[in-house]
């Protein structure tokens, strides 16, 4: 890969280079008519640009102690100027496949420009054109039940088949949950990190996150030597709430991260999805109170998102027919009313143990039903 980058990237890349916060890098930026005057005007604006470091100090034990810090990163941020080191960075960019996309790009997602502070860099592996189809966000508690891991399967699925990219943060339960789905169902999928591409987190990430960048679009909007942090997360979820048309919370908890995602997304006026789930489980505890103040749309069926948008549902097909004998049925009925044990299953349905198990079985192989932990049984 051999990307050239117009003067105003270059700036932007450049800033990245430093461990700044996004108001910080806007008050610097704001000092400028164009990002490119940063690196031409540098000197005639460095004591503005000092000023902007100590800004917020109320002390002068405070400015003293904060001033060595202020003076190392205007210091840097002189050096590299004056040293090109923005033309070394993007050489190791280039030879690690590494895309920058700016505001300043074409490739820009523009549903980024809806943030208070849109990301002025986001480092990008994969097909970045996927940042201009329609997509939906999956987020949820990174323990899920069993019945949380089904239904986040079937929604990312029946999703993906219908034309929406998969957006997700690619933390353990539900995001990884759904970047699996989508990618074996062959739809498209965006992680979006808390770090950088060299500290994926989980670790146990790591092969999924290789996949998601040859199969789909792996973003993060920091440098890829950059440690992921407690408040990186966060800004991680507004990235996913951007560039999402939706964001649909399958199970969560009651403090699960996710709902961060949900505040940035009722800010940014995007559609919030939630299903429901048990009101004796811990973690549907966040997505019931989200139904129940009307924070989001209740939905059964991943046909409920999809005609939000106006798209025609397109239904899965499979492989074996779901025609049930009598026996099949009166099981199937008893676990519409929710999961139950094998031996619940005996009691109910009056059937003999020698009968029931290869019933049980053919109803899996016809995907009605799941086997969950503790020998006990639900509807798909």
């Amino acid at each position: 890969m051999n990307v050239v980058y117009n003067e105003n990237e270059k700036a932007l890349i450049l800033l990245s280079l430093f461990d700044l916060s996004l108001q910080k890098e806007k008050e610097v930026l704001s000092l400028f008519e164009f990002p490119k005057d940063l690196v031409e005007k540098f000197e005639e604006y460095e004591s503005q640009i000092n000023a902007i470091f100590v800004k917020g100090m109320k002390t002068e034990s405070q400015e003293k102690d904060f001033g060595y810090k202020r003076h190392k990163i205007v210091s840097q941020i002189k050096q590299a100027i004056l040293q090109d080191k923005i033309s070394q960075f993007i050489d190791e960019l280039n030879k690690k496949n590494i895309r920058v996309v700016t505001p300043y790009s074409d490739l820009y997602p523009k549903k980024l420009f809806d943030l208070e502070i849109p990301p002025f860099t986001l480092f990008c592996i994969g097909d970045v054109s996927l940042f201009e189809t329609d997509s939906i966000g999956i987020v949820g508690t990174r323990t899920p039940t069993p019945y949380g891991r089904i239904i986040t399967e079937k929604f990312a699925k029946g999703l993906s088949e219908n034309g929406f990219t998969i957006v997700s943060g690619l933390a353990s339960g539900v995001d990884t949950i759904s970047h699996k789905t989508t990618l074996d169902n062959g739809g498209k999928t965006i992680a979006v990190l808390g770090g950088g591409f060299e500290h994926i987190f989980p670790t146990f990430n790591t092969n999924l996150a290789r996949q998601i960048a040859h199969e789909g679009l792996l973003v993060s909007e920091y440098r890829p030597d950059f440690k992921p942090a407690l408040y990186t997360f966060p800004q991680r979820n507004r990235i996913i709430a951007g560039l999402s048309l939706g964001i649909l919370i399958t199970e969560a908890g009651e403090k699960s991260g996710s709902l961060h995602t949900k505040e940035f997304a009722l800010d940014l006026g995007r559609e919030i999805f939630v299903v429901p789930g048990n009101i004796t489980s811990p973690m549907s505890k966040g997505t019931n109170r989200l139904i129940r103040s009307a924070q989001g749309a209740c939905v059964l069926d991943y046909e409920d998102i999809v005609c939000v948008f106006n798209k025609k549902v397109v239904k899965s097909v499979s492989v074996l027919p779901k025609q049930l004998t009598f026996d099949e049925t009166a099981v199937v009925k008893e676990l519409e009313t929710g999961e139950k044990s094998f031996e619940e299953l005996i009691e109910l349905t009056k059937m003999e143990t020698k009968n029931l198990n290869p019933l049980l079985t053919l109803l899996e192989i016809k995907g009605v039903i799941k086997q969950l932990p503790g020998n006990r049984y639900m509807v798909i």
